[in-house]
């Protein structure tokens, strides 16, 4: 009884196939198109879950959150590319034709975004390297201010008077870029004149002096200060002592200041160009 059951239902599923195959959607049958819709869903179901599994992946990487981003929707592009091409195999397109297409319009939209590509990759770069990160200050090219935001395609930095300037990635690629905040120590370099009347033990127990008044610099290591140049109306010291990162700009200017009061006090005189003449009297 079973055994005739079974021929039933073999002979049943039989017929329903030949139906199907019956049916015909322009140059595809019935079956053929379900059996289509059947794989898509199977892969489509497949690519999420290697989405997922790429997720786990980067969740455990230390790379950049735009560089997860950018990876993560370049597998899902490449996931999608190879669903169309196993969905396109099993309706019985050619592939040697549908690969020269793709490869045709991969070559148009390259060189129609190029510019946008080259962005792309030296975002890429810059985000790989560290170079710079949010909220440094640096100089590119130039442009000079406090790096807002660093994305595959531009790099913002605000500059001092409050605008902001995108910077293409491409260029920054290319530039010169100095980070000023890159260690948690920068060293303050001047350049001050004295008299020729005042000893040089003088101008450094004077310079010495505003040193300690100032805050935020360093006497670890020992700030320098020594003749540098004998000038024509003065002589010319350099001064480098070390200042913490954050507040080297204050410093550097309250320094200054701190020099001039530190030489009044102390009698050296602060120089400026000048001529003196004398007259010979005879």
């Amino acid at each position: 009884m079973e055994t005739i059951e079974n021929g039933l239902d073999k002979f049943g599923k039989l017929e329903i196939f030949e139906i199907l195959d019956e049916i015909h959607l322009g140059d595809l049958t019935l079956s053929l198109l379900l059996g289509t819709v059947v794989l898509l869903v199977v892969c489509i179901l497949m690519r999420r879950v290697m989405l997922k599994l790429v997720d786990k992946a980067f969740a455990k990487s230390k790379l950049d959150a735009s560089i997860k981003g950018f990876l993560r929707s370049s597998i899902g592009v490449l996931l999608w590319v190879i669903i169309v091409l196993i969905v396109c195999a099993k309706l019985g397109i050619p592939m040697d034709s549908l690969v020269a297409i793709v490869s045709v319009v991969s070559l148009a939209l390259s060189l129609s975004v190029q510019n946008i590509l080259t962005n792309l990759f030296s975002g890429i770069t810059i985000l790989g390297t560290h170079p710079f990160s949010a909220g440094d200050w640096v100089d590119i090219g130039g442009t000079a201010g406090t790096v807002q935001d660093v994305g595959l395609f531009y790099t913002i930095i605000r500059v001092p008077d409050g605008r902001e300037v995108h910077i293409p990635n491409s260029t920054v690629a290319d530039s010169k870029v100095e980070n000023f905040t890159a260690h948690d120590t920068r060293r303050i370099d001047l350049d001050i004149c004295a008299s020729y009347a005042d000893s040089a033990a003088a101008v450094k127990i004077a310079v010495m002096k505003a040193i300690d008044r100032t805050e935020g610099l360093l006497l670890d290591p020992e700030p320098i200060i020594a003749v540098k140049e004998y000038g024509d109306s003065a002589i010319k010291y350099m001064v480098l002592v070390w200042a913490q990162t954050p507040v080297w700009f204050a410093s550097k200017c309250a320094l200054m200041e701190n020099i001039r009061s530190a030489f009044e006090e102390t009698g050296v005189q602060m120089t400026y160009p000048h001529l003196n003449v004398h007259f010979d009297k005879k």
